[in-house]
């Protein structure tokens, strides 16, 4: 026959046995929950740094084309400036050469075959006005007198800045047709610009 004291004591191992395990139980479980956060933890602080570094990507990639794109504008437009002062330098030096053009063959050739032009122009209109520059007063008047027949002529010797050639006016000041050198360098404008353009694109490449 079991005694009250065995039952007590088989009662109590039982009553540790149970608590140890429902211990062992609540630690393992805890371990668990420590590990799962852990892990949990540790993959939020992974996308956390993926996206910052995404994002620090994304920026620096945008700020980066930010500046290139300014950089080149900025290159683009100070070529223009460049061009276009070039340009403008070398029509000032076109301008400047074309006065030592002034007396020979060649211009005089020019001059008549603008006055050659003007019946074409001013058809039945044989009252004209023709502006001048006093060095080129005689030649032209005398050009104009040698091929042009039926009309008459009014000279006035005041054309502001011309270098050479003239300008025409019918009597009425309303059709004009400019045959100055400066106008001629400004109607070649654009093929000079072409023209020197070129020649710096070789340059540079």
């Amino acid at each position: 026959m079991i005694s009250v004291e065995e039952k007590l004591r088989v009662f109590t191992q039982y009553l540790l046995n149970k608590e140890r395990k429902w211990g062992k139980d609540i630690i393992y479980e805890a371990k668990e929950k420590k590990q799962a956060m852990l892990e949990d933890s540790e993959e939020k602080i992974v996308k956390e740094k993926r996206t910052i570094e995404e994002r620090s990507y994304h920026t620096i990639f945008r700020d980066k084309n930010k500046i290139i794109a300014e950089g080149k504008n900025k290159a683009k437009t100070l070529e223009l400036e460049e061009k276009n002062r070039i340009l403008l330098d070398f029509n000032q030096l076109i301008r400047e050469k074309a006065r030592e053009y002034l007396t020979e063959e060649v211009y005089a050739n020019y001059l008549r075959d603008c006055i050659v032009q003007i019946p074409q122009v001013f058809g039945n209109k044989k009252g004209i006005v023709v502006f001048v520059n006093e060095r080129d007063f005689s030649q032209i008047k005398a050009i104009i007198e040698s091929v042009l027949d039926g009309f008459a002529v009014e000279y006035h010797q005041d054309c502001q800045d011309c270098i050479g050639g003239f300008i025409v006016e019918d009597a009425e000041g309303r059709l004009h047709c400019d045959f100055t050198v400066e106008n001629l360098i400004k109607s070649n404008y654009k093929l000079i610009g072409m023209t020197l353009n070129g020649f710096m694109e070789k340059q540079v490449g």
